[in-house]
C-alpha cells in the first residue's frame, strides 16, 4: 500500500481500507467496552470505531480491524475491546491476539523497530522509547512498544522499574519540552 514509515495517519489507513474493499467507517459515541467492530454482512463491509479516541488508538484499532477483514471475514461480526469483553473463548482470544500482533506489525514492522532502536543506541528504558518515538514519529503506542521490547528481550521487567506506571506525556515534556502527540496534531493542522 506504499506505506514506508512508522507514522501512519488515519487518512492513510482510510486509503488502505478503500483499496481492500472496506466500504464504510462509522464513528459511534459512548462505546463503553468496545473500541471497534468489523462487519461483513448483507449491508456490506464496514468498521465501527469509538468516536473521540486520540489518533494512536484509532489508527491501531483500524489496523486491528483490517486484520479481521483480511483473515477473519467469515466471522461476519467481530467486536473488539478489552480482553475480558464477552464472549471470552480460546478461539476469540487467539483471533484477538493475532489482530493485536498484526496491527503492531502493520504500523511499525518489527525489523524497522529493531533497526531504529539500534540507531538510537543505549539501554532500553522509558527515555529510549520516547526518543525512538520522537525520532520515527511512529503512531504505535508506548504500550505496544513496551510489549514488543519485552518480547524481543530489549528490556526486562523488574518490580523496581515498572513500565505501566511511566507517565509518558510528562517524560516527553521533560525530554522535548512538548507532548509528541501535540506536535503531530499541530503539523497535521498546518497542512
Amino acid at each position: 500500500h506504499g506505506l514506508t514509515r512508522a507514522d501512519i495517519s488515519i487518512k492513510q489507513m482510510w486509503k488502505v481500507y478503500r483499496a481492500e474493499g472496506i466500504e464504510r467507517i462509522d464513528f459511534w459515541p459512548n462505546l463503553k467496552h468496545i473500541r471497534a467492530a468489523y462487519f461483513n454482512d448483507e449491508c456490506g463491509v464496514s468498521v465501527m470505531l469509538a468516536r473521540g479516541l486520540p489518533d494512536e488508538p484509532t489508527i491501531f484499532s483500524m489496523a486491528h480491524e483490517l486484520k479481521h477483514h483480511l483473515v477473519d471475514k467469515d466471522l461476519m461480526v467481530t467486536l473488539c475491546g478489552p480482553a475480558d469483553t464477552p464472549p471470552v473463548t480460546d478461539d476469540r482470544s487467539a483471533i484477538e491476539i493475532g489482530a493485536e500482533v498484526f496491527a503492531a506489525e502493520f504500523i511499525y514492522p518489527e525489523a524497522d523497530f529493531v533497526w531504529d532502536f539500534e540507531k538510537i543506541g543505549g539501554p532500553c528504558n522509558p527515555r529510549a522509547l520516547v526518543r525512538l518515538k520522537e525520532a520515527t514519529s511512529t503512531t504505535l503506542s508506548y504500550q505496544a512498544m513496551v510489549k514488543r521490547s519485552l518480547r524481543l528481550g530489549l528490556l526486562h521487567y523488574t518490580d523496581e522499574f515498572r513500565f505501566e506506571v511511566v507517565h509518558w506525556g510528562l517524560l516527553e515534556k521533560r525530554l522535548f519540552g512538548r507532548r509528541l502527540s501535540d506536535a503531530r496534531r499541530q503539523q497535521r493542522l498546518a497542512k
